[in-house]
C-alpha cells in the first residue's frame, strides 16, 4: 500500500503539474490574443488619425489655394489667377486651334460713384456688379476675375463673337437689373458697365496681353459711345503680333 500511495501521488503530480501547464499556456495565448486585439485596436485607430489628418491638411491646403485666387472684396477671382487660366486657355486653345473669348468690364462713371456715395457704398456696389457677372458666368471652364480697380474681366474658352456678344449682353442686363443709384453717371441714373469683347483662335505668336489689348481697344470706343454698351473686335479683324 505504501508503494501504491506514492504511485498515486506521482501520477496526482503528474496531472496536476500538466493542468498548471495546460492553464498557463492558455493564460498565456489569452494574454497573447488580448495583446493581438489591443495592438489591432491601436493600429486601427492611428490608421483613422491619420486619414483624418490627411483629410484636414488637404481641406486646408484647398482653402489656402482657394484664398490665393480669390479677390478678396469681390469673391470672384484675382488677377494672379485671371492671368494664369489666360495663359493656360491660351495655351490650350493653340493646341486645339480652338478659339478663346475675352470681355473686358468698367463701371461705368465709378470715381463719381466713389466720391459722391462714399467708398464703402462704392465697395458694396463693386461687390453686386461681380458677383452679377459671376451669376452669368457659370460655365466650368469660364472664369470671372476682377482685373484691377473698378475692371473686371471674364475667360470665354471655346466661344465664338456671337457667344461672347451674347454673354456680354447678358451681363449688361444683369447688372442693369441691379439698379443700383447713380445719379452722378453720365450713362444712367443707375450703375451700368462698359464692356470691350473679343473671340479669336490663337496661334503661338499670339499673347495674353495682345488679346487683353484687343479686348481695351474697343471698350474704348464703348466709353466714347456714350457708355452702357458693348463693343466687339469685329470678327473679320484678326490680333496679330
Amino acid at each position: 500500500m505504501p508503494k501504491l500511495d506514492g504511485i498515486d501521488f506521482k501520477i496526482e503530480s503528474a496531472i496536476g503539474h500538466s493542468v498548471g501547464a495546460l492553464v498557463s499556456k492558455v493564460l498565456e495565448q489569452q494574454a497573447q490574443l488580448a495583446d493581438q486585439r489591443i495592438n489591432q485596436a491601436l493600429l486601427t485607430e492611428l490608421v483613422e488619425q491619420f486619414v483624418q489628418a490627411e483629410r484636414q491638411l488637404a481641406e486646408a491646403h484647398a482653402t489656402v489655394l482657394a484664398m490665393s485666387r480669390t479677390d478678396g472684396l469681390t469673391g470672384i477671382a484675382n488677377r494672379r489667377w485671371f492671368d494664369e487660366s489666360l495663359a493656360h486657355e491660351m495655351a490650350r486653345a493653340v493646341r486645339s486651334q480652338t478659339r478663346i473669348g475675352l470681355l473686358l468690364l468698367d463701371i461705368d462713371c465709378f470715381k463719381l460713384f466713389n466720391d459722391n456715395y462714399g467708398h464703402a457704398a462704392g465697395d458694396d456696389g463693386l461687390r453686386a456688379v461681380a458677383q452679377a457677372v459671376q451669376s452669368i458666368v457659370r460655365r466650368p471652364p469660364d472664369l470671372a476675375a476682377r482685373y484691377g480697380g473698378e475692371e473686371l474681366v471674364c475667360i470665354l474658352p471655346d466661344t465664338d463673337s456671337e457667344g461672347v456678344e451674347a454673354v456680354g449682353n447678358a451681363i449688361l442686363g444683369a447688372v442693369r437689373g441691379l439698379a443700383i443709384p447713380h445719379a452722378f453717371s453720365k450713362a444712367a441714373n443707375i450703375v451700368t458697365l462698359s464692356i470691350g469683347g473679343v473671340s479669336l483662335v490663337p496661334d503661338e505668336a499670339t499673347t495674353p496681353k495682345q488679346v487683353i489689348e484687343a479686348a481695351d481697344s474697343v471698350l474704348y470706343v464703348s466709353k466714347e459711345s456714350g457708355r452702357n454698351r458693348l463693343t466687339m473686335v469685329p470678327a473679320s479683324i484678326e490680333v496679330v503680333p
